[in-house]
């Protein structure tokens, strides 16, 4: 018998396709080496077990999680934290108010219009237009107060940490009356009608004539069918306010507005103010010039009041549209 074919009976453990002359030998449990590439049946295990125990680990997720996402996540969170801090903060709720410019209403009133309040958020009353909002500005509490009454010509309303919010008021003075159909319109210097009075003539402010007024109406600009003469007067009434304001008033306690009777327009732009002169039995009517020199003009008539100018003296007339002052 040939020697291969002894070979293969000897020993079960010799596999008839083993190559001619070449011994078999036993072959140990193949493992994973460093560096070598896992086989592709443990991949395929492992993905199995992942999805035997639910699914890839809380790692896995938050790695998948985008960038953007966290970003997000963590400005959320941040805004929340903030959020809470500005509601319960004591240093952002109201704990001091303070009101200025006040003359004409109390304190009580002021905060009235305003609706604050002690203890109220100092976010709370952040309001009125876009510009406002964003600038933390109270816009809707300062044109409130502004509605509130016509002699409140502009407020100013801002809070400031911590705790305190301001109230600066700004108020119209009555400086003339008008007379209407319904009895007087007392306006302002900028010719808001302030009052509507019945029966007796207002005392201390001067009355405008000889304008074509249309209509009046409180809290509103004084309605005419034509400005020209208007103008002429306001200009001339705040020459005197200005005369009146450029003086001592520790020294000097002549009111020099109250003593003004009438301003009255003219046609071909001429203009009388009439005066209730302090020693003087008559009333001396003055003839206006040129608006150029109405500042000028008016200084030296309040100065001829006070040192007394017109005492004694018969003229009724003072003719200021030239360049000497004339008496007659």
């Amino acid at each position: 018998m040939p020697d291969n074919d002894k070979i293969r009976r000897v020993g079960d453990e010799m596999r008839p396709d083993s190559p001619e002359g070449e011994a078999p030998s036993a072959v140990p449990p193949k493992k994973d080496l460093p560096g070598k590439v896992p086989d592709a049946r443990k991949d395929t295990e492992t993905e199995e077990s992942e999805e035997a125990t639910g699914g890839s680990s809380w790692t896995d997720v938050i790695r998948k999680v985008p960038l953007r996402a966290w970003l997000l996540i963590v400005l959320v969170l941040l805004l929340a934290i903030v959020g809470i801090y500005l509601a319960f903060d004591k240093n952002f709720r109201v704990q001091q108010i303070y009101v200025s410019g006040n003359k004409r209403f109390s304190t009580e009133q002021i905060l009235s219009a305003s609706g604050i309040s002690i203890n109220d958020h100092l976010l709370s009353h952040v309001g009125g237009t876009f510009e406002e909002k964003i600038r933390f500005k109270y816009g809707a509490v300062r044109q409130a107060i502004i509605d509130s009454d016509p002699y409140i010509a502009d407020a100013k309303v801002y809070p400031k940490y911590p705790g305190q919010v301001y109230i600066e008021i700004t108020e119209r003075k009555k400086v003339a009356y008008v007379a209407i159909p319904d009895g007087y319109a007392i306006i302002s210097e900028d010719s808001v009608v302030l009052e509507i009075l019945e029966g007796a003539v207002p005392s201390g402010i001067p009355e405008i004539c000889g304008l074509p007024i249309r209509s009046a109406q409180i809290g509103k600009p004084l309605d005419l069918t034509s400005s020209e003469g208007y103008d002429i007067c306001i200009t001339i009434l705040g020459a005197i306010l200005g005369a009146e304001a450029t003086t001592d008033a520790e020294n000097d306690t002549f009111d020099f507005l109250s003593h003004v009777i009438c301003i009255r327009y003219c046609d071909n732009m001429t203009t009388f103010v009439d005066l209730d002169i302090p020693g003087v039995l008559h009333t001396i009517s003055v003839k206006i010039g040129s608006l150029q020199t109405i500042s000028d003009d008016m200084n030296w008539l309040r100065y001829a009041i006070v040192s007394g100018y017109f005492a004694n003296k018969p003229g009724s007339v003072l003719d200021m549209t030239g360049k000497e002052y004339i008496l007659r």
